[in-house]
């Protein structure tokens, strides 16, 4: 499982129930977050470019929040999703 960064050229690999954040944290890719992680603020929203299916469904949390925020489809936020499923994942997001 590996989480890739772009167009910051940073990875990681993804360890055991480890959200995206967490992943940017350790690659040291700046993604936004002010709510503590509670999946409130919408800060950590990163826009799958591929390995959506590595990801955890969305939480309720999340579809709440994504219905208020106006989140597209391909857009989730960095604090819910967990990676898994032995997969490699590519995120991006408006401001990198």
């Amino acid at each position: 499982m590996s989480v890739s960064f772009v167009p910051l050229s940073l990875s990681t690999d993804a360890r055991p129930n480890e959200t995206i954040l967490d992943a940017a944290r350790r690659a040291g890719a700046p993604l936004g977050n002010s709510c503590g992680a509670t999946g409130i603020c919408a800060r950590c929203r990163v826009r799958i470019v591929s390995g959506a299916e590595s990801l955890s469904p969305p939480t309720t949390i999340e579809l709440r929040t994504s219905a208020q925020r106006g989140l597209e489809a391909e857009e989730r936020l960095g604090c819910q999703a967990v990676v898994g499923g032995g997969g490699h994942v590519v995120v991006t997001t408006g401001y990198w």
